[in-house]
């Protein structure tokens, strides 16, 4: 049922009317309004899992969908409402499902509908109809505004120390082991607040975005900062290199909540751990190059750096996370 009102409130924002920005056609700071956008990534790559025994994520077929209106705006798992809005910069309220649980959930939506990949983005110039006289020109935030991150459970080998008193441990192995089915379950958690973009010449901008539990499953925080830009190339049919840098923030009780041991999870003194609050640096990459008017050919490419918040954990036994994908983009 959580998980119903849930979808339900992101499809609060597909409503809206038609009006057009007025776009240049080499300008990759807006994009058309007024449109949906369908297209669907077909090819190979991974989603590496940093949760112990958790199952990487293959990328196979990757949906995209996105739709620009004046002030509402759907990008795969976010919506949002533009209420800041000038030439330079823009802030928009948002609503987005928070993707740590992915980690712990093969069928999540974020395992399929994969932001961080810059699988959606798209290389076509933005081409808009002339601008009506009676709309004034407005500028949205790119098809790439938001990005986040998620995770899984752990196995050691050990004796349960609740099968029988007279049992003993060994002294160097834990009284249990610990896995995706002995710990409690993670919930899904619908997140809002707020992003903002920084434009810049030459196709960069700087993006921030700070959120919060509002389904009040994990209680907290987190956020991030990025920069991304586009290096030009010269090719013969329209292409694009973009490269992001930037850092995640992850509150104490978001870290607490989906990597912490508690003795709900483990009743072994070994493995209880109190999450604590932590940075991720992390650095993508996306090429581009286009066809024909349909198809584009894709690459695409993430690295995350985990914090010691959450690497520390018993449930962890990764220092990073990764995805990478190689293929075409149809565009319906």
């Amino acid at each position: 049922m959580k998980q119903f009102f849930i979808l339900l409130s992101l499809c609060c924002g597909f409503f809206t009317t038609d009006s057009f920005a007025n776009c240049s056609e080499n300008n990759e700071q807006c994009t058309e309004i007024g449109k949906w956008e369908f297209s669907v990534a077909v090819g190979a790559g991974v989603a590496t899992n940093p949760v112990r025994d958790g199952d990487n994520v293959p990328l196979v077929i990757l949906p995209y969908i996105n739709y620009y209106g004046d002030k509402f705006f759907f990008d795969n798992t976010t919506t949002g409402y533009t209420f800041v809005e000038q030439d330079r910069f823009d802030v928009s309220f948002i609503a987005q499902l928070n993707t740590e649980q992915a980690y712990f959930e093969r069928f999540h939506p974020s395992n399929i509908l994969v932001k961080n990949t810059f699988t959606g983005e798209s290389s076509n110039p933005v081409i808009t109809p002339e601008p009506d006289e009676s709309n004034p020109p407005t500028s949205q935030p790119g098809s790439d505004g938001v990005d986040s991150d998620g995770d899984s459970g752990i196995t050691d080998d050990g004796n349960d120390s609740n099968n029988d008193k007279e049992e003993q441990p060994e002294p160097n192995e834990p009284a249990e082991s610990i896995s995706l089915d002995t710990i409690s379950k993670r919930d899904w958690a619908l997140d809002g607040g707020i992003l903002a973009h920084w434009y810049f010449e030459n196709s960069s901008k700087l993006t921030l975005v700070w959120l919060h539990d509002v389904t009040n499953t994990y209680q907290g925080y987190h956020g991030s900062l990025d920069y991304s830009f586009v290096i030009p190339i010269q090719t013969d049919n329209p292409s694009r290199l973009k490269i992001k840098l930037g850092a995640e923030y992850k509150g104490k009780a978001l870290v607490d909540y989906y990597y912490g041991i508690s003795l709900k999870d483990s009743q072994s003194q070994h493995h209880l751990y109190q999450g604590k609050s932590t940075v991720n640096p992390y650095v993508g990459v996306a090429f581009n190059y286009k066809l024909n008017s349909s198809w584009q050919l894709k690459f695409s490419a993430r690295h995350t750096w985990l914090g010691s918040g959450i690497k520390e954990s018993p449930l962890v036994d990764q220092n990073s996370s990764s995805n990478i994908f190689i293929g075409g983009l149809y565009e319906f």
